[in-house]
């Protein structure tokens, strides 16, 4: 079960900064769980669906989803992932520059299990970071772990 608890989140992310951003705050705060990132939607899809390069690719523990991706984007993602009897449980949260309403409707309608903004500057992230792996990893139990704490 050990192994279980180091699955990654799986953030598909086409921009550098932000990638970057999100996983030097992961080491400051020494968060419990790996990031791997993809940049593309055809990489999520490939990572998700393990081909490719990415036969044998753990499964995620939960996926953080940019809605706004070059090529295949978020919504086809989402929708991808949620029509799979397989990958259907597992926890999609978008976070997203976008506060459009049809956006975010839109996210929950496809099956997001939650929509986070983005936040525009580092203090703002430590706080949606926190309140993620507050939630996600103690509050909440994760599909394929059961009553285990995370956190």
């Amino acid at each position: 079960m050990m192994d279980e608890l180091k699955r990654p989140v799986l953030l598909v992310e086409d921009s550098d900064p932000d990638a970057e951003a999100l996983q030097r705050l992961a080491r400051k705060l020494s968060l419990s769980w790996p990031i791997t990132r993809v940049a593309d939607g055809e990489s999520a899809l490939d990572y998700l669906f393990q081909r490719g390069a990415y036969e044998g690719a753990p499964r995620p523990m939960l996926v953080l989803l940019d809605l706004h991706l070059p090529g295949v984007g978020g919504r086809e993602i989402l929708s991808t992932l949620k029509a799979d009897a397989h990958l259907r449980s597992l926890p999609v949260i978008i976070f997203s520059n976008s506060k459009l309403v049809e956006d975010v409707d839109g996210a929950y309608e496809l099956g997001a299990n939650s929509y986070l903004f983005k936040p525009s500057g580092p203090e703002e992230l430590e706080d949606v970071v926190s309140a993620l792996q507050h939630f996600w990893f103690s509050v909440a139990r994760l599909p394929g772990l059961g009553g285990l704490p995370l956190g």
